[in-house]
């Protein structure tokens, strides 16, 4: 094995160690992602889908883990298996192989010649990753989002100095009117109240959803059922709310990592539309992290014009694919390629019309 890496599949019964293992690792990686942490990933496990089987490789050297690459294999279009990062169904990033720096090529070299000698899975589905780990998967990288952040000056009044002054005055003018309206921000700091804040965020979702008529992403009963375990059992869990006559009319869920804020969802009463309630949370949310010594706000992927009220920075998240070199691995591809050349057949045609 590479460098006198050994490589263990673990099983389900012994789970628990290896989710310390990951809290341990991940202040250590390039990025250290809240999304790569024990606590993410256990309640991930605990939320499967009742078809997916999970497959939890650890990296050791010396006896000591190295790295650990959590993954879930899932039924594919063929009935074969593909294998993808444990936790993605709900919406992570950044994520990647959890490892330090300084491990992490010599790790993805073995993982993936211990993955091709194993049988039981078509394509390795690597998402949301960022671009300098593609270099040690040595695996091409399809870019297929980004994730706004800023990185947060020690002074709120320097942040709010970057910009213009009229943005400025905006800004100020809008959160003054809410508080002028006797609102208020409110924060979460136990787990009682942490359900308080959770549930007000399921109702404001879905009422938004619906005086937009679409499909709210929290909706489904096993989504809502990941977040209430995982908001019961990590202490990272960062709830912000606007009060308005003691009712919660916005809500920011997020978690605190590694002196980072990651800005996981948002959610606003429409009927409190005139006063902007979301745009005034996220103004004292940025406020309090910088008042905090917050380093960074991650606004998690995804190019939403609020977000660049605050940021015109972002990384650029990829998926890379290693094929396992099956017939369905085969014929998927093949299908992807003729798919592809239909859309580009498509856009030609449209511009000849």
């Amino acid at each position: 094995m590479n460098q006198n890496l050994t490589i263990e599949r673990i099983a389900d019964d012994n789970l628990h160690a290896v989710w310390a293992s990951c809290t341990e690792i991940v202040s250590s990686m390039a990025y250290p992602s809240f999304f790569c942490s024990g606590d993410w990933l256990k309640a991930s496990a605990e939320n499967l889908c009742s078809a997916d089987e999970l497959f939890i490789l650890l990296v050791r050297r010396d006896g000591c883990v190295r790295a650990v690459l959590p993954l879930v294999r899932k039924r594919n279009a063929l009935g074969g298996r593909d294998l993808r990062f444990l936790g993605t169904d709900f919406y992570p990033d950044p994520v990647g192989l959890i490892s330090s720096l300084s491990d992490r090529a010599a790790c993805a070299k073995a993982l993936q010649d211990y993955l091709i000698e194993v049988p039981g899975w078509d394509r390795f589905f690597l998402d949301w990753v960022l671009e300098d780990e593609l270099v040690d998967w040595k695996l091409p990288g399809k870019p297929i989002s980004v994730a706004p952040f800023k990185v947060l000056p020690l002074s709120f009044a320097d942040l709010l100095g970057e910009f213009k002054q009229k943005k400025r005055y905006n800004l100020r003018s809008m959160v003054r009117k809410f508080l002028d309206a006797r609102g208020e921000l409110v924060t979460s700091s136990d787990a009682n109240t942490h359900n308080v804040f959770l549930e007000a965020l399921f109702t404001l979702h879905r009422k938004r959803a619906t005086e937009r008529a679409i499909e709210s992403s929290i909706e489904d009963p096993r989504v809502q059922m990941f977040h209430r375990r995982l908001v019961k059992e990590t202490e990272k869990v960062r709830f912000y709310g606007l009060s308005l006559d003691h009712q919660l009319v916005a809500v920011i869920y997020g978690f605190e990592f590694e002196n980072r804020f990651f800005y996981y969802q948002v959610a606003h009463d429409p009927d409190f539309g005139d006063l902007s309630p979301g745009s005034v949370l996220l103004f004292l949310v940025i406020e309090d992290c910088c008042s905090r010594g917050v380093m960074e706000f991650n606004f998690l992927q995804g190019d939403e014009s609020y977000k660049g009220i605050w940021t015109d920075e972002s990384r650029i998240l990829y998926r890379c694919v290693l094929k396992g070199g099956t017939w369905r691995s085969r014929l998927l591809d093949a299908v992807e390629q003729a798919n592809g050349f239909r859309k580009i057949a498509l856009g030609w045609m449209g511009r000849g019309t």
